[in-house]
C-alpha cells in the first residue's frame, strides 16, 4: 500500500472512531441488534443478483468474438469487490485483483485489461444519471441552491462524457493505445492485438449501450438495498430518501477511491445525508456497519475461492522443481 493509502486508511480509521464516540456506542449497537442475524441474511442474499449482474454487465463487453462464457465475469467481478471492499487495497487494488482472477479463468490478459477498462467506464458513465436522479429527488425534497449547482456541474461532466462516447471509436482506440504504450514501452510488441480487441469491443454498439443499461439497473437496485437495511433495523425511510442516500454516497465514494474500503469517508456521508431525513447518526452508523459486515460475508468465501485457485496454478511448477 502506498503512503497516502496507508495515511489515508488511518485517517478513516480515526474519522470512524470519532463519528462512533460522537453517536455513543450505544445508539449503534441498538441499531445493530435491531437488524440481527435474520436482517443480515437477508441483505447478504439481497446483493449476491447484483454481483451477477455486474459480472454479466463486464461479460457483455468482454466475451468477445469467441463468446466466452458468463460465469468466469461473475466470480472475478465477486474477487474485484471482495478485494476492494475487504481488503486493506485501494478500488484500484480491487481492479488489479479482479483482472487477475479472470485470467486465472483462461481469459487472455489483452482481453482482461480493455474489458476491465472498459467496464469502469460504463460504470461510471451509468453513474451519472443516477446520481443525478439523485440531486434531483433532493433539490424536490430539500431545496436547496447549492444543489442546483452540484446538478450543473455534474451535468457539465455527463455533457463531456457523451461527447467522448460519440468520438469515432478507431480515433478513440488509437488514442488510448498512444497513451498506454507512453506509460509503458513494454506494451509496444502488442500493440496490434490490443487494438484489434479494444476494436472489436467498441464495435458493438449493442454491447456497450446492453453493459450500461446493467449497471445502471444495478445502481437501482442499491437503492433498494439501502431501504432494505433501514426496514430490518425498524428505521423506515422513503425510498426516493434511500436512493438519494445511496446515490450521493456512491458519489462521495468514488470522489475518495484512494482511500482503502472508503473507511471512515462512508461513515461520515451517511451520518450526513441520512440526517437530512430524520436518521440519527446512531442508525447511520450502523447501517454503514451493516454494509460492511453484508461485504465481509461475501468476501470471505469467494476471497478464499480465489487462494485455491491461485495454489492449484502453483501445484505444476512445485512438482517440477
Amino acid at each position: 500500500m502506498k503512503l497516502l493509502g496507508i495515511l489515508a486508511f488511518l485517517a478513516g480509521i480515526v474519522l470512524a472512531g470519532f463519528l462512533v464516540f460522537r453517536a455513543g456506542f450505544a445508539p449503534v449497537a441498538h441499531a445493530l441488534a435491531t437488524l440481527g442475524l435474520t436482517g443480515l441474511v437477508a441483505i447478504v442474499a439481497a446483493h449476491i443478483p447484483i454481483i451477477v449482474l455486474l459480472g454479466a454487465a463486464w461479460w457483455t463487453i468482454g466475451r468477445g468474438a469467441g463468446n466466452r462464457p458468463l460465469l468466469p465475469f461473475i466470480w472475478a467481478r465477486g474477487v474485484r469487490d471482495a478485494a476492494a471492499e475487504a481488503l486493506p487495497f485501494s478500488q484500484v487494488g480491487g481492479y488489479v485483483i479482479g483482472g487477475r482472477a479472470l485470467s486465472l479463468a483462461g481469459v487472455d490478459a489483452t482481453a482482461v485489461g480493455l474489458s476491465t477498462f472498459l467496464d469502469l467506464v460504463l460504470e461510471f458513465a451509468a453513474k451519472i444519471p443516477y446520481v443525478l436522479l439523485g440531486l434531483a429527488l433532493l433539490e424536490v425534497m430539500q431545496p436547496s441552491d447549492g444543489t442546483a449547482v452540484a446538478i450543473v456541474a455534474i451535468l457539465a461532466c455527463a455533457a463531456a462524457a457523451a461527447i467522448a462516447l460519440r468520438s469515432r471509436p478507431d480515433g478513440s482506440a488509437n488514442r488510448l493505445l498512444e497513451r498506454m504504450m507512453a506509460r509503458w514501452p513494454q506494451l509496444a510488441a502488442s500493440r496490434q492485438k490490443l487494438l484489434s480487441t479494444l476494436r472489436e469491443m467498441l464495435s458493438r454498439p449493442a454491447a456497450l449501450s446492453a453493459s450500461t443499461g446493467l449497471h445502471f439497473l444495478c445502481w437501482l437496485l442499491g437503492a433498494g438495498e439501502t431501504w432494505l437495511i433501514f426496514h430490518f433495523m425498524r428505521a423506515p425511510i422513503s425510498i426516493e430518501a434511500a436512493l438519494i442516500i445511496d446515490s450521493l454516497v456512491g458519489a462521495i465514494r468514488a470522489l475518495s477511491f484512494f482511500v482503502p474500503g472508503a473507511i471512515g469517508v462512508q461513515e461520515g456521508g451517511y451520518v450526513l445525508l441520512c440526517g437530512l431525513f430524520g436518521l440519527d447518526p446512531g442508525a447511520a452508523l450502523a447501517f454503514s456497519f451493516a454494509r460492511r459486515a453484508r461485504d465481509i460475508l461475501i468476501a470471505a468465501p469467494v476471497l478464499v475461492s480465489w487462494q485455491i485457485i491461485e495454489g492449484q496454478g502453483l501445484l505444476p511448477s512445485r512438482s517440477k522443481s
